[in-house]
Formats: C-alpha cells, structure tokens, sequence
C-alpha cells in the first residue's frame, strides 16, 4: 500500500529548508533571493515549495525564512500549488517580468541571490537588470544547491518509497515479459503498474531488446520482443518528487555463453563499485573499481557508474566518475555499471543505495536474476 505523506510533514521540512536558504543569503548579505525553475530542472524551486507546475517555469521570491512568494506562467494549478507549499502569496501570469518587478520593488533591496541563475532565460534576466538597475545580483545557486547533497530523514523516507514502487513493477514485469510482447509494450505496462500505486515516472522508461545492436540508451521501439533476446529496462517511480533510478537485465530464455559472461562480468564490477561505499571513501573509488573489473574481463566501461537521487536522477549530486569527495551518511546514489557488446545487446544492472554510518542501505530490492524461463 502507498505511503501517505502528511501535509504536516511537509510543512515542517519545507519550514527548515526556506531557513537554511534564508541562512545562505545573510552570510552572503542578500537582502532577498530570488529562485527560479525550469522544465525540466525544476530542483531548486522543488525544494523550497514541494510544487512542479505542469507547465512553464517556477518562481519564488524569499524575503524572509518564512516569507515566500511564488509565480508561475500560468494561474490554473495555484489551487494545488497553494495546498502543497502551505504558501498563500502566488501568482499566474504569462509574463512573469512586471510581477517579480513588483515582488523586488522595495527600495531598500540592494543584494539579491538566485538560485537556478545557470538556467535563467536570458532576455528575463536582462529585463529584470533593467527594471531594477539599483540590484546587485548574486549567485548563491551553489551553497543552496549543496543543502540538497545530504538526505533529511524525510526525504529518505520519500526514496525508499519511491524505491518500493519500482520494485513493485520489476516484479510485475518479470511475471509478464515474453516473447512477442514488444518494447513499447512493455514499457506501457511498467508505466501502468507505478501509476497504479501512486508514482510518477522519474524519466521515460528506457527499454530496450535483442543482442546484435547495442546501444547505451534509446527510448523504446516497436520491435518485438524474441526468444533469446536480452531486455534492457531503466525506469524509476517518483514519490512525491523524489526519484528512484533502477535497471534490471532479463534474457528471455536460457543465455548463450556470451550473455552469460558479460553479465558476470556485470554483477562483479557492481559488487567491486559497492564494496567501496563508506564514510570517508572518495565517490570516485566506486567508479574506478568498477572500471577496473569490466577492463579487466575485456570489455569497456562507457559510462558512469552512477550518480546521486533525489529531485533528480543524472543531474542529481554526486557524478562518481568524478567526484572526490567522500561519501558521507545521508548521501543518495545509484550505481549502474553496465556492458553494450554483440552477442549480448545491453547489460546494465542498476540500485539506489543511502549512505549509513557504517556502510549503505540499498533502497531497491528487487530480483537481479537474469534468466525469464520459457
């Protein structure tokens, strides 16, 4: 049975958000900040208003650590938005320039921070320069974005939910993938079995089938699913916002040698990239210990190892190709070592873990076996 999140709940985590984002602005003499969404990229004004609009970009003008005012393009979800941020200040209007004019016309705001400034639309932002030429504007995007690298009890509550769903689906689609299905078939009965319990989709689910033209990531085609075939799926159910990120490989059919090897090969490297997830333990070593196993075995590790979750998946914090700073309790990830070759198609296996005091917790469960028996 889905969670139900208590309106309360929210409110309380929103509460210590705005606070710490208000802390950012004084330490770096703001007088207001200015914090702005886009489709897409939603993350910094989801994390001060719990609240995505359908459509268009999101807004917000904090003032205060409980002073929220937000503006969307247009006013048919401020019903909703309202509901959900426990905000009454909102407004809907195509041109969003006059009203957050308007918002920042006090005469004493000198210093204003923004957060989102790297996906700030040009032409708004040269036209709010001139509106208000007496404003200083100051990118405080980093240190806010940064407030999200370390999971609230909340929010990890919200991932082991959206966790549980995706399971719940693999588990479905495992009991009906076989041959003659095709792949937007089985991607519609994923997307079914995670609405029907209450998610959203964290991105298109990825499906993708056969052995003989392997390709990293495509969105499913009208091929039909055959004995035999390896079956790539990459999928997450989003909770309330937060989005888990899991891939599963089945072969349907007994495997070939090849199949076999390679997907060894597969679950070693993501053994050797877990085996180095602990406090204190550079992000990167995951990468580089998956790296070493897959080189090793012959073949090519030609992505990531994973990235972090929560309001995002592959835009999430931390890259593990790349980061060195060490894991910390509280971080959210994903590991995902995978290998594209002929003869065994794409083969990538996918969990999402939260970082303990003493190793991890893995917040997906479901079966890693291979074989769907015929």
């Amino acid at each position: 049975m889905t969670q139900v999140i208590s309106p309360v709940d929210w409110h309380a985590e929103l509460t210590v958000r705005r606070a710490r984002v208000w802390s950012i602005a004084a330490e770096m003499n703001c007088d207001a900040v200015l914090i702005y969404g886009c489709e897409g990229h939603m993350e910094p004004f989801r994390y001060l208003t719990n609240f995505v609009p359908v459509m268009g970009d999101g807004w917000g003008v904090l003032s205060g650590a409980d002073a929220l005012a937000c503006v969307l393009n247009f006013d048919w979800q401020i019903i909703e938005a309202r509901r959900k941020s426990g905000v009454a200040d909102w407004y809907g209007h195509f041109d969003t320039v006059p009203v957050l004019a308007d918002l920042l016309g006090s005469p004493h705001l000198q210093r204003v921070g923004v957060a989102g400034l790297h996906r700030l639309p040009v032409a708004v932002y040269e036209a709010l320069r001139r509106v208000r030429p007496m404003i200083d504007w100051i990118d405080i995007g980093a240190p806010v974005t940064a407030l999200r690298r370390i999971k609230s009890p909340f929010e990890i509550q919200l991932l082991r939910e959206a966790g549980r769903i995706t399971d719940a689906a693999f588990d479905v689609i495992r009991a009906e993938i076989r041959p003659g299905l095709t792949e937007h078939d089985v991607a519609a009965r994923l997307d079914y079995a995670m609405k029907r319990m209450g998610a959203g989709l964290s991105f298109p689910t990825t499906v993708i089938s056969g052995n003989d033209d392997p390709i990293m990531i495509r969105m499913p085609i009208n091929r039909t699913l055959q004995a035999g075939d390896t079956v790539m799926i990459d999928m997450g159910a989003m909770f309330e916002g937060y989005q888990a990120d899991a891939s599963r490989t089945f072969v349907l059919g007994q495997p070939s040698v090849v199949q076999r090897r390679v997907w060894q090969t597969v679950q070693d490297s993501y053994q050797a990239a877990l085996n180095q997830v602990q406090p204190g333990i550079p992000c990167q070593a995951t990468h580089v210990a998956a790296l070493q196993v897959i080189e090793s075995a012959g073949y090519a590790l030609i992505h990531r190892v994973g990235h972090g979750i929560g309001l995002a998946t592959s835009f999430e914090w931390p890259s593990l190709i790349s980061e060195t700073e060490p894991f910390q309790p509280g971080m959210t990830f994903c590991l995902e070592p995978g290998i594209y070759v002929p003869g065994a198609g794409n083969m990538k296996l996918e969990d999402d873990f939260v970082v303990t005091e003493s190793g991890c917790e893995r917040l997906t469960h479901s079966s890693h076996d291979l074989v769907i028996p015929l």
